[in-house]
C-alpha cells in the first residue's frame, strides 16, 4: 500500500490512496504535487465542503482538462448528501468548465453507501460512515473494504485431506466463509469517530488537529488521546495515522516521533503526519 497525503489544519488537506487510485478530500494543491498522478485518479471522496479540503477541485478539474496526461479518463466525485458547501463548488466547475473532455459524474452518498471498486485479485468497495465536524453541515467517513474467504471454524479440525475431499465432492462454497476486512479508514475533520465504524480496520487515518487537550476551544476537531482511544477501542490492526495536525504542534510532532510513537494498550503503530509538509507511507 502506498499513501500520499498532505495537511496543514485551515488551509489544505488531502490524501491520495494508490492502491485504488483514490483522492481523499481535494484541498488546495493537490493537483500540483500529484503531477501526472493526477490523471491516474478513478474518485474522489469528499468527506466535506470546507475550503481546505475541496478547494483543490479547480485545479485538479482543469487539469485534467489541458495538461500533457489522458483527457477522457472519467472522474467521480461523491460527497455527503445534501452538503451546500459542495454543492456550490459543483455550480462554480459547471460554470468555469463547459468544455470538459472528459465525463464528470458527482455523487451523493449517505452512511451505510457502498461504492465498489473495480480491479484487484478480491471483491473491494468502499462504504461512507457518519462523522461530526460542525453540526450545521453533514460531513462523512469512509473504509475501504475487501471480501476476503477463510476455512468455516466448524471444520478447523479437519485435516488437509478430509477438507480436499469435501470441495472436491461439494465446491469450496462447502468449506469457506466470507468475511468482510476494512483495509483502510479515512474519517476527515472530525470529533472522535465511533470505534465500531472502523473495527478491526488495519489503517486508521484519524483528525489529531490537537496534540494537547486544553488546547481545543471548540469542540470540532479530535485529540491524539481521543485518536489513540478510538484506535485502541476499534482493535486498529497496523497503524494509527494522526492527520491534520495543527502547524504549532510542528516541534512537539518532532519529540514524540523521537520517543518512538508507543502508546501503552495500542497494539499498532502510530504516525504522526507533519503540518505543512508532503507525506508518504508505505
Amino acid at each position: 500500500m502506498r499513501l500520499l497525503m498532505y495537511s496543514k489544519a485551515l488551509y489544505s488537506s488531502w490524501l491520495y490512496y494508490s492502491p485504488d487510485r483514490i483522492l481523499f478530500d481535494a484541498g488546495e494543491g493537490a493537483s500540483s504535487i500529484l503531477g501526472n498522478k493526477a490523471f491516474a485518479i478513478r474518485r474522489v471522496f469528499l468527506s466535506h465542503g470546507h475550503a481546505d479540503h475541496v478547494g483543490g477541485l479547480v485545479g485538479l478539474v482543469n487539469i485534467r482538462n489541458n495538461a500533457m496526461g489522458d483527457k477522457e479518463k472519467e472522474l467521480s466525485i461523491y460527497y455527503p448528501k445534501d452538503n451546500y458547501l459542495v454543492t456550490e463548488m459543483m455550480a462554480f466547475l459547471a460554470r468555469t468548465n463547459r468544455r470538459l473532455t472528459y465525463d464528470l459524474e458527482w455523487v451523493p452518498l449517505v452512511a451505510g453507501d457502498r461504492v465498489p471498486l473495480e480491479g484487484g485479485a478480491t471483491p473491494r468497495y468502499v462504504e461512507a460512515f457518519p462523522t461530526v465536524h460542525v453540526h450545521s453541515e453533514k460531513s462523512l467517513g469512509f473504509n475501504i473494504v475487501e471480501v476476503r474467504h477463510r476455512l468455516k471454524p466448524e471444520l478447523a479440525d479437519l485435516s488437509q485431506e478430509e477438507i480436499v475431499t469435501m470441495v472436491r465432492a461439494q465446491g469450496k462454497e462447502a468449506v469457506t466463509q466470507h468475511y468482510e476486512q476494512k483495509l483502510f479508514s479515512y474519517g476527515g475533520d472530525s470529533v472522535p469517530i465511533k470505534p465500531a465504524y472502523v473495527e478491526d480496520t488495519e489503517i486508521l487515518c484519524h483528525d489529531t488537529t490537537f496534540l494537547d487537550e486544553q488546547d481545543r476551544k471548540e469542540y470540532k476537531h479530535a485529540s491524539l488521546a481521543e485518536a489513540i482511544q478510538v484506535a485502541r477501542e476499534a482493535r486498529v490492526k497496523k497503524e494509527l495515522i494522526c492527520f491534520h495536525i495543527s502547524s504549532r504542534y510542528k516541534g512537539k510532532v518532532k519529540e514524540i516521533e523521537a520517543a518512538g510513537g508507543h502508546f501503552d494498550g495500542l497494539d499498532c503503530r502510530v504516525t504522526l503526519v507533519p503540518p505543512g509538509r508532503v507525506f508518504v507511507a508505505e
